[in-house]
């Protein structure tokens, strides 16, 4: 009997293992796809080097500011879609060296749990087995959402996995649906590449969260706007017709696009079907339930990342295995949540951490906010980046920092110094006062601050 069996080598499942190897636990690792999961594979890493690849192509329009004159360049995405599976193949093939260096067993099969200890692995070739582990972690992630009206078949209607998998050769047009973070991301790749895309969202916004404010949404739609991306908002497809190679889709506002492909961005759901056959409780929408342990109904079996109701986001699911390994070894830790920053990465690196102000609103924190934009930065215009801005958000009695938006270059690398002032409790006068070094473009916290830690400058 193994001390902890793994279902899911994602995120969560790769720190899950890397703590436990530390630990000492004797483990073994369930995968049915390959490892790394979604986040290595389709996500997170190909999507932020395909993005990177797309920005590149915009810099390049603005190189001869440098007095470089480039003659000729060209830009194949076929090229860029090979190298990215280079990349993370690289990245794949070091952990499975990782596993096989420190004797992990791994079984390549879907995992089901069929007993309190035992989990069956189920082969491609339709054998089966049944291991066992003093312990089990459910990290199985999550699978894209659907609509009614779209079913995915790979070809015309397409998921954000087929396009990471398949899509090597670009379309002409191409109807997004669903103007949150995976279309803002993928449209904005497809269109630089040379893609004509056309987002429809049923909410009123670009990234219709209210974790994510409307001026955020306000400023990327500006950039598409710039790009040529044609957005409509408050619609829904009702119908496609294909004639011939094309597709011909009816939206609700009773407008008709004609496009070659339809990516669909609608989520994600929970990949919790079929997970068990022994009862574990999962909500109405297929999430497990867990305590504040993040063990299940059952106390020895544990989930974490996309299958349970907590941020879907890979650095959630890496700190929530790591507190697992915890409560297995009997230390008893909870998680906390307050301040997971998050980033997107669209026509700008977006980012945020705590609160914003309809948040604070809604616990009842009354927020002012200091603002600075990107164009008043020296290391931003020196890299060329001037575009995008900074807003803390701080309680306004006492001016401690409750949140942070960050648009632009190195946001989501500048968040993290944010949240470590909100966990150290500072005040706007705090982060005014730190020695920022010079240029560098983390000044612009200074500089947003200036106004509450010191006075005002321009009045009203």
């Amino acid at each position: 009997m193994f001390d902890l069996v793994i279902i899911g080598m994602g995120p969560g499942g790769y720190e899950a293992t890397l703590t436990a190897l530390r630990k000492k636990l004797n483990i073994a690792i369930v995968e049915k796809d390959k490892l790394g999961g979604n986040c290595l594979n389709r996500a997170c890493i190909p999507t932020k080097y395909l993005r990177n690849a797309a920005h590149q192509i915009e810099k390049l329009r603005k190189i001869a500011d440098y007095g470089i004159e480039l003659e000729g360049y060209r830009v194949d995405y076929r090229e860029a879609f090979e190298a990215k599976n280079r990349a993370v193949a690289s990245l794949r093939n070091s952990l499975i060296n990782l596993l096989k260096s420190k004797k992990v067993s791994v079984y390549k099969g879907r995992g089901k749990i069929v007993g309190r200890h035992k989990v069956e692995v189920l082969y491609q070739d339709g054998s089966s087995e049944v291991i066992e582990g003093k312990n089990i972690i459910i990290a199985t992630g999550s699978v894209p959402s659907s609509v009614d009206s779209l079913i995915p078949d790979s070809m015309d209607v397409i998921t954000t996995e087929d396009f990471m998998d398949n899509l090597s050769t670009l379309p002409e047009n191409m109807l997004v649906v669903g103007g949150g973070v995976a279309g803002c991301e993928l449209g904005y790749i497809s269109s630089i590449f040379g893609t004509k895309i056309t987002i429809v969202e049923k909410g009123d916004r670009l990234l219709p969260s209210r974790l994510i404010s409307k001026e955020i949404s306000k400023h990327l739609q500006k950039k598409f706007s710039q790009l040529g991306i044609k957005t409509y908002f408050r619609a829904v497809v009702e119908n496609v017709d294909k004639e011939g190679e094309k597709l011909k889709v009816s939206l609700s506002n009773g407008d008709t696009v004609e496009v070659d492909k339809i990516l669909l961005t609608v989520g994600r759901s929970p990949n919790t079907r079929e997970i068990d056959s022994i009862g574990i409780d999962k909500d109405e929408r297929g999430f497990i339930k867990v305590n504040s342990y993040l063990q299940t109904n059952f106390e020895n079996i544990y989930a974490i990342g996309d299958v349970i109701n907590s941020p879907m986001l890979a650095h959630v699911a890496s700190y929530e295995a790591k507190l697992v390994i915890h409560n297995i070894l009997g230390e008893k830790v909870s998680p906390d949540y307050s301040l997971v920053p998050w980033a997107i990465f669209s026509g700008y690196e977006i980012s945020h951490v705590g609160l914003n102000e309809e948040e604070a609103k809604e616990r009842g924190i009354e927020t002012v906010s200091g603002y600075y934009p990107f164009l008043y930065n020296e290391k931003a215009v020196d890299e060329l980046e001037p575009e995008g801005y900074v807003r803390l958000y701080f309680e306004k009695e006492s001016l401690r920092v409750v949140g942070a938006d960050v648009v632009g270059v190195g946001a989501s690398e500048l968040i993290h110094q944010i949240a470590l002032f909100i966990k150290n409790g500072y005040t706007a006068k705090d982060i005014h006062e730190f020695i920022y070094f010079h240029p560098s473009l983390s000044e612009i916290f200074r500089y947003a601050t200036y106004d509450l830690a010191v006075g005002k400058l321009f009045y009203d």
